[in-house]
């Protein structure tokens, strides 16, 4: 070995490290001495890289989930989170490109540790997850969780918060050294409850004091598990928090594509049935998330279901004010569309607000 390595002085800081618990040093370290090894031991370096990619497996084997006690509170005795596995999930969320492309590095790089540990790499380590209400965001997380085949354990904001000082912070830390005893998804939901601004003058100490212990364990978090944040309010958020996550990504409400692939899958069988329908509800629809649309869509088939009728049906009911308010192009199209299913003039003037002259004008 190249003894200007300073392997002595490697050794003494890897084992100062080691002796003080801080893994997630340790590895960082390895990944400096891989990139100085380089060219010059090859063996080494692959011999490095190869135990780091092991790393999680042999710290904290996913078989020994089942026998990791979840913490509870000390005064309640309630759990302090949620645990599922494994973690089913019917289908796989409707992304925008990026985000799809996203969370499929994810996954990705857990098949590839070797390799980016050769680089001096590490797999990603968190996520914060930022939209409206709705998007996606919770259901991403179930979806990776699945995907990884990882326990997914979810923080029980409730409990964890505390009347009494410093115990919302000791909770919280019992739940994240629980997540990385185990290979896990960790999802922190509501994560701007724990991680508020600490210039926020509303706020007591203690929640102030919970931001510098989630920017600690956020920065040693473990490559074993994937902590996961989620907010629906970026703006109350720390600044310090969002460097400290290894990737951002922000969700939007469904564009117009991604809201008539989400109406489509939605309708399932009955698609076929209001098909002439969609660019409609498309565009009616606008200002809906993915819940909201999810929502309607089931009210209306289940209206159908139980009342024995077309689905059309329920959905011109349900949609009749919002069509009377629309654009006026939006309710020549409806007109069209009910004219040629055989709508009287009388029935099509009441659900999209056009005169009977009108509509007759328009058919000639």
């Amino acid at each position: 070995m190249d003894l200007s390595l300073n392997v002595y002085e490697n050794l003494v800081q890897l084992a100062r490290l080691g002796l003080a618990g801080r893994s997630q040093d340790v590895q960082a370290y390895l990944r400096q001495i891989i990139r100085r090894l380089g060219k010059a031991e090859p063996a080494l370096a692959q011999q490095l890289s190869e135990l780091l990619a092991k790393a999680p497996s042999a710290l904290s084997p996913l078989r020994d989930f089942g026998s990791a006690i979840v913490p509870v509170d000390a005064d309640s005795r309630l759990a302090l989170a949620k645990n599922e596995y494994p973690v089913l999930v019917p289908n796989a969320p409707i992304l925008e490109e990026m985000l799809r492309i996203k969370i499929d590095q994810v996954v990705q790089e857990r098949s590839h540790l070797t390799a980016l540990e050769a680089q001096g790499l590490g797999p990603t380590r968190s996520l914060l997850f930022v939209g409206p209400p709705g998007v996606g965001k919770t259901f991403s997380a179930r979806w990776l969780a699945s995907l990884l085949d990882r326990p997914l354990i979810t923080l029980d904001l409730a409990t964890v918060m505390s009347s009494y000082l410093g115990k919302t912070g000791s909770n919280i830390r019992s739940v994240l050294e629980y997540a990385k005893s185990v290979e896990s998804v960790l999802l922190l939901d509501e994560f701007d409850a724990i991680a508020k601004r600490r210039d926020d003058e509303g706020d007591v100490g203690e929640l102030k004091r919970l931001v510098t212990v989630i920017l600690q364990e956020i920065d040693d978090w473990p490559s074993t598990s994937l902590l996961i944040a989620a907010t629906n309010h970026g703006e109350l958020l720390d600044p310090a928090i969002w460097r400290r996550f290894d990737d951002v990504l922000e969700f939007h409400l469904p564009s117009a594509d991604l809201r008539e692939r989400t109406l489509r899958d939605l309708f399932g069988d009955s698609a076929q049935r209001i098909d002439a329908w969609l660019p409609i509800l498309t565009d009616l629809w606008a200002d809906r998330s993915f819940s909201d649309l999810t929502r309607s869509v089931q009210w209306a088939r289940r209206r159908a279901t139980t009342m024995g009728i077309d689905v059309v049906e329920v959905l011109l009911d349900q949609i009749g004010g919002e069509l009377r308010l629309s654009t006026a192009e939006t309710r020549k199209q409806a007109a069209k569309i009910l004219s040629e299913a055989g709508y009287s003039d009388r029935r099509i003037s009441e659900l999209v607000g056009i005169s009977r002259d009108t509509i007759r004008k328009g058919r000639g």
